[in-house]
């Protein structure tokens, strides 16, 4: 009997130390974790959940609550729009975090990976850095272990990743 009741005791103990296990798709996932309750009011309120939900593998490099209040000028406007181009632009911002497929941390390193986000910009993923980056020069850094859901990857990150249009002005002109 004592044999037994350590077993149990030990199995407890690993079920409570282990990392949460997030069951759903990328938005419930996300939904699930406190630390995305911000990111996820601004899905909310900017009409993009189905974009988190869809069956298709995706990654999402999702900033985390202390990323958002830390955003200069902060994202109040983000989660209430008041005109339809604001909420254009945070679900331009929202789709630039989302890649198609499934990455992790672990298949990134070592590499520069490039990607078509959902948002239609390319953006580069450079991993022979530490800590992995996100995005060019407005971009974010990974900030915690991937978690995994049923339809993708969130990956935290630190900041909210913005995109960098090129100009397209000829030189010389």
């Amino acid at each position: 009997m004592a044999r037994s009741h350590v077993l149990a005791t030990l199995v407890s103990i690993v079920a409570m130390t282990a990392a949460p296990a997030f069951a759903g798709n990328l938005y419930e996932t996300l939904k699930a974790d406190p630390q995305f309750s911000t990111l996820v009011s601004m899905i909310d309120a900017n009409g993009v959940k189905f974009r988190y939900t869809d069956s298709s593998p995706r990654t999402v490099f999702a900033p985390t609550n202390a990323a958002l209040a830390a955003q200069p000028g902060g994202v109040d406007d983000m989660v209430n729009p008041q005109n339809d181009s604001v909420k254009q632009n945070a679900q331009a911002l929202l789709l630039y975090q989302i890649v198609p497929g499934r990455y992790t941390p672990e298949n990134l390193a070592g590499k520069v990976t490039e990607s078509v986000t959902l948002q239609r910009g390319k953006v580069r993923i450079d991993g022979t850095v530490t800590p992995i980056h996100f995005g060019g020069s407005f971009g974010a850094n990974i900030s915690g272990d991937a978690i995994t859901a049923d339809n993708g990857v969130i990956i935290p990150v630190d900041r909210l990743p913005i995109p960098v249009f090129e100009d397209g002005t000829p030189s010389g002109e």
